[in-house]
């Protein structure tokens, strides 16, 4: 067996016992506070037999949007009340605007109290066919254009999903530090997704060193600018129900705007630092006699290209997911006093600055890990530095 199949079969082994370990922890401690009382409510999919009637009309500046009500003749699909017909009032508003035709499927919420008649309701659209649909599209695609790295791409992104639903949100929901649930579940994510790309190779030791360092970097910025400008957890427009969990729970509130850092600030990080360990891992192997110094100095070159892109990759991903809070912050015409000093933009301009610095940071990070431990040309204090790393016994 190659050397790799055997790295590959021992990491799997690895991952399935941490899989395993988390489905136990939360097998034993499940998570089953509540916000409301959802005793009596259900959610089933449902199909439309017929349109019984509609009182509706298009908007006449928004096209394909309608106001009015509909009523449906439906059959429940799943559930206690699986293949009963009712008649549904499907009322069509601005915020609830789910127009439905003859033969088509949705979500119904069936509000079934002990002591009183049963009312259902249509809740949404039945997407879940379609999400995975083109879940598994994207998993096609990146099979077939990346062949078995682009399998372990696949492979990798649903591991950190299951770490971050099934160990990160139930660890810090059950009152553990969200700063340390929030930095080992960076450490596993990065070390598996790593891994499994590149097995036990000097350039994935060397990125997933570099993406700890800048993750972990920026959430102590950010800890600073925050600290500075006094927001925290607490200042947060989930608040109100943030506390009543931690009443019940002992969520540190406090630490979940940090926490969230690390996390947002992974996937930019991560990219910069396999990018600089790969980019001079490729030039030792063309250029076996280059020094650790010009190593180092063509890290910073390579770098300097990708942290603009980068740092705008960040910004962008920041500013897109506040887009709707922007657009009604210039509709109320809010002050530049009162916009700079406020709670929102302290936070995001926080988060900004804070992954930004970190991206850039990786770079001479990885560049200088690079020559440490990939140039075969070494001074004798980088020989006793490197021989002194190697009794890690990971390289």
């Amino acid at each position: 067996m190659k050397k790799r199949q055997k790295t590959d079969i021992i990491f799997l082994l690895l991952i399935i016992v941490f899989s395993f370990g988390v489905y136990l922890y939360n097998d034993k401690n499940p998570v089953t506070l509540s916000l409301i009382n959802s005793e009596s409510l259900g959610y089933a999919k449902a199909e439309v037999i017929e349109v019984v009637e509609e009182n509706a009309r298009e908007d006449e500046t928004t096209k394909g949007r309608y106001y009015g009500v509909q009523t449906l003749r439906a059959r429940i699909l799943q559930g206690d009340f699986q293949g009963k017909e009712v008649l549904i009032d499907n009322y069509l508003s601005t915020t609830h605007n789910v127009r439905l035709h003859s033969g088509q499927a949705f979500i119904a919420c069936i509000d079934n109290p002990l002591e009183a008649e049963t009312l259902i309701t249509v809740y949404s659209y039945y997407r879940a066919p379609v999400i995975f649909m083109f879940g598994g599209i994207m998993i096609g695609i990146m099979v077939l254009i990346g062949g078995g790295k682009g399998l372990r791409s696949a492979v990798s992104l649903l591991f950190t999903m299951y770490t971050i639903l099934g160990f990160m949100l139930p660890m810090i929901f059950n009152g553990y530090s969200p700063i340390w649930v929030c930095i080992v579940t960076v450490v596993i994510t990065a070390a598996v997704s790593l891994f499994l790309l590149n097995g036990n190779h000097k350039k994935t030791w060397v990125a997933t060193i570099a993406t700890g360092m800048g993750v972990i970097l920026s959430g102590i910025i950010f800890q600073v600018i925050a600290s500075l400008v006094h927001v925290s957890g607490f200042n947060t427009d989930q608040a109100e129900a943030l506390i009543l969990i931690s009443q019940n729970t002992g969520l540190q509130i406090s630490q979940v705007l940090f926490a969230g850092i690390l996390i947002s600030s992974l996937g930019a990080v991560m990219d910069v630092g396999l990018s600089i360990a790969s980019s001079l891992h490729e030039i030792t192997c063309h250029k076996a006699d280059i020094t650790p110094r010009e190593l180092f100095q063509s890290g910073l070159r390579v770098g300097k290209d990708m942290i603009g892109t980068m740092c705008n990759t960040l910004i962008l991903a920041f500013t897109g997911s506040s887009l709707t809070t922007l657009l009604m912050l210039k509709a109320y015409g809010v002050e530049y006093a009162q916009l700079m000093n406020s709670d929102f933009i302290a936070m995001e301009i926080a988060q900004g600055i804070s992954g930004t610095i970190a991206i850039i940071m990786t770079v001479p990070i990885g560049a200088l890990l690079s020559a440490v431990l990939y140039s075969r040309r070494r001074s004798p204090d980088a020989n006793w530095f490197v021989n002194n790393f190697r009794k890690c016994h990971f390289l």
